[in-house]
């Protein structure tokens, strides 16, 4: 289940997040098809709160992989942008790869040793382009505050995951903290969904 995590970083490297999970290479040109999510669990389980808070932060990580790609297509913040990332990535990789293998369990069953990187993304409906998420703000501005961005408590993913698994007053205490995190432009780019913009003001 590694794959999954290893497929995010690697994103990063090719520049490019379409690339985020590579298939072993093979005889033929076949597109592996994407895995079919167990029935009635497309999209946020709002009435799962354990299920939703990894599903946000698997959007989080996902968005932030989208935005650092784009960022290193700009040579005036590409070494910035691949440092902080590896730095982000270091701390956080054991946090996403709980948060993957869970939400993979929950969308796949039994299939879920099966999933990759896109799996999920194709499962949470999120989108494979940063640029409709900018909504007006500019890529070098994005990319300029990215590594400030990713160190603030809201991409803490182990800390937020470790909270949010805890009993209940746990659970409100990082809601609370979520909601009163100042954002900076581009902060909230990584959790929009294909379907809603409602992500952006958690």
């Amino acid at each position: 289940m590694k794959h999954l995590v290893a497929g995010l970083w690697l994103a990063l490297m090719l520049g490019s997040a379409a690339a985020a999970d590579p298939l072993p290479a093979s005889g033929s040109e076949e597109v592996r098809a994407v895995l079919e999510v167990l029935p009635g669990r497309h999209g946020y389980a709002f009435e799962q709160p354990q299920i939703l808070v990894r599903q946000r932060l698997f959007g989080l990580a996902h968005g932030v992989s989208l935005l650092a790609a784009a960022c290193l297509d700009l040579p005036e913040h590409s070494s910035l942008i691949q440092d902080a990332y590896a730095n982000w990535h270091a701390r956080q990789a054991k946090a996403i790869e709980t948060v993957a293998q869970d939400l993979a369990k929950y969308y796949f069953g039994a299939r879920a040793t099966q999933a990759h990187w896109p799996d999920l993304v194709s499962a949470l409906m999120l989108k494979d382009n940063i640029q409709p998420a900018l909504a007006g703000i500019a890529l070098t501005d994005a990319c300029a505050s990215l590594p400030a961005a990713i160190i603030r408590p809201r991409y803490d993913f182990a800390t937020l995951l470790t909270t949010a698994d805890a009993p209940q007053a746990g659970k409100e205490a990082v809601a609370g903290r979520q909601s009163e995190i100042p954002r900076v432009p581009g902060e909230n780019l990584p959790s929009v969904s294909a379907q809603t913009y409602s992500d952006r003001a958690e």
